[in-house]
């Protein structure tokens, strides 16, 4: 009877774990593309098309979708640079994460990592802060500010666990999607320790029941 009840603890846990892992990307997209060209972030991108969402098209239905099974998903972002001549930012959660320049400029490769536990548009934003007559916002789970409906993100998956996501404020006239480029990673969150504790504690009382087995 004990092991029965072990096996099932077991089983629960890793049915647990497993369900936290199955949490995926994907572009609900409006079927804009763009050749890149002049990307001096990632020049391997340059010459290749891809997927792109422009302020005048963005809205709350689409966007970079996080889809969770059950349990949580760890989102990790990236900065992979900018070359941009705007003070450009990127944004998670309503909170200021990346700099382009400035006095906290973000070093490349920085990251920030953030959690969700429902499917949903992943909540993060690209935007100007100067010069003044460029400022907006691009929200990811949103819409675009009216005045910047020239903006545009631009995505490239990795994986069905990745994407590159780039910021395109068109200050030039150009669409080369470096002015903020950002990696996006979604994995399981770790079992929690109560679990791995819950599976030490029964693997140890299952040792002490055999030694009381053989002992009798």
């Amino acid at each position: 009877m004990f092991k029965k009840f072990f096996a099932g603890v077991i089983t629960a846990v890793a049915l647990t774990a497993t369900a936290a892992s199955a949490a995926t990307l994907s572009l609900h997209g409006t079927g804009q593309t763009h050749v890149v060209t002049n990307n001096d972030v990632l020049g391997s991108l340059n010459n290749t098309t891809i997927d792109m969402i422009d302020g005048s098209r963005k809205n709350a239905s689409n966007g970079l979708f996080l889809d969770i099974v059950s349990g949580m998903a760890q989102i990790t972002y990236t900065y992979l640079g900018a070359e941009a001549g705007n003070s450009n930012y990127a944004a998670v959660m309503g909170t200021e994460v990346f700099d382009n320049r400035g006095p906290t400029y973000t070093a490349t490769n920085a990251t920030v990592t953030v959690t969700q536990a429902v499917s949903g548009f992943l909540d993060f934003a690209f935007g100007t802060y100067a010069p003044t007559w460029a400022t907006g916002l691009f929200n990811n789970d949103g819409v675009a500010d009216e005045a910047t409906r020239h903006y545009a993100m631009g995505f490239v998956a990795i994986s069905a666990n990745a994407f590159y996501v780039l910021f395109d404020d068109i200050a030039r006239g150009d669409r080369d999607f470096d002015d903020i480029v950002v990696r996006i990673d979604v994995a399981a969150v770790p079992l929690p320790a109560g679990s791995l504790l819950l599976l030490s504690a029964l693997g140890g009382a299952l040792v002490l029941r055999r030694r009381k087995t053989v002992a009798a």
